[in-house]
């Protein structure tokens, strides 16, 4: 009786490993070389003094107003994933003069990898988050956030290619 049941559970196993999917060494540690070039919109806030003319006191008066505006670019986004972390270098324009960078690269935080999409998060400074979207299908890199945003075109790099000149 025992024997039967053993049989049965080795006959189950064996047809289980058989149907599987093969496991691939890449699925459980990925690392990739990515650069992306493409273009975006950065928000750019500008200051400028302001001259007025007060006809009740007979003076001017200056002041200081701050605007905002849109300014289009092109740009390159490299990005390195080893694991489960991964760290980018964003297109100068997107980055704010205090950032949380280091030695030019962006920690990615909440690092997702699947067979089909790459997303996480890119914490730029206090207030600047970008939303990191790729599909590994088409190459398509998106970052998004509420201060400019840049999509790009992502061709794997191999970190061994001996050096052009």
């Amino acid at each position: 009786m025992k024997t039967g049941y053993l049989r049965t559970a080795v006959l189950s196993l064996m047809l289980g490993l058989c149907c599987a999917s093969p496991l691939r060494a890449d699925d459980n540690y990925v690392t990739l070389n990515l650069t992306c070039y493409g273009s975006g919109v950065a928000t750019r806030t500008e200051s400028t003094n302001i001259s007025r003319y007060d006809p009740k006191t007979k003076k001017y008066s200056t002041t200081n107003a701050q605007y905002t505006s849109k300014e289009p670019f092109e740009g390159t986004a490299v990005i390195e994933i080893s694991g489960d972390t991964g760290r980018i270098k964003v297109p100068e324009p997107l980055v704010p003069a205090l950032n949380t960078r280091s030695d030019g690269w962006f920690a990615i935080r909440e690092l997702v990898v699947t067979s089909d999409f790459i997303t996480g998060k890119v914490k730029l400074n206090f207030l600047n988050n970008k939303h990191l979207r790729i599909d590994r299908r088409s190459g398509l890199l998106t970052l998004d956030g509420s201060s400019g945003n840049f999509s790009g075109q992502c061709e794997a790099v191999d970190r061994y290619t001996p050096r052009k000149f």
